[in-house]
């Protein structure tokens, strides 16, 4: 397990900053490092009373957090072009920081453009629809069961 991951699920959110940004210097950067590094850099700027207060995060953090967030997934989806989770994060993080339209419609289409094999979607998708998005709901707990990165914990907050 990468040191970046290890210090997530310690909850020691700065040394996992560091390292992630560490991890996406390098070719063989996988997608979950661009993911994890933009949700915590997203998580530092708008996620003030369920984040930032409770994990004791400095100014200068949410500051670059802010500045942050887009850039690294846009630097994720121009190294991985047709990773659903990448495109998916960019519009759910325009959807809930700066209230642009993002529907069930468009959610659904996104796995029409980048394929099924990911199932992060589905989280925002129950939100939509409880009864539709049941199983898909159950299904993706269990994926995200006892890999508690910051990313999880908040998907599993929701769920």
């Amino acid at each position: 397990m990468q040191v970046a991951i290890i210090y997530d699920i310690r909850k020691d959110y700065i040394k996992a900053v560091e390292a992630y940004e560490m991890l996406i210097r390098n070719d063989d950067a996988l997608p979950d490092y661009y993911i994890n590094l933009s949700f915590l850099y997203w998580s530092f700027a708008f996620e003030w009373y369920e984040f930032v207060i409770p994990n004791n995060i400095p100014d200068y953090w949410v500051k670059k957090g802010g500045n942050e967030f887009l850039k690294v997934l846009d630097s994720g989806i121009k190294k991985y072009p047709k990773d659903i989770e990448l495109h998916f994060w960019r519009r759910y993080f325009l959807h809930t920081s700066y209230a642009e339209d993002f529907t069930e419609e468009e959610c659904l289409n996104l796995f029409d453009l980048y394929g099924h094999k990911n199932k992060i979607p589905y989280f925002f998708l129950y939100q939509c629809n409880h009864i539709r998005y049941k199983e898909q709901k159950d299904e993706l707990l269990g994926i995200i069961k006892g890999k508690e990165t910051a990313k999880n914990l908040y998907i599993a907050s929701l769920l």
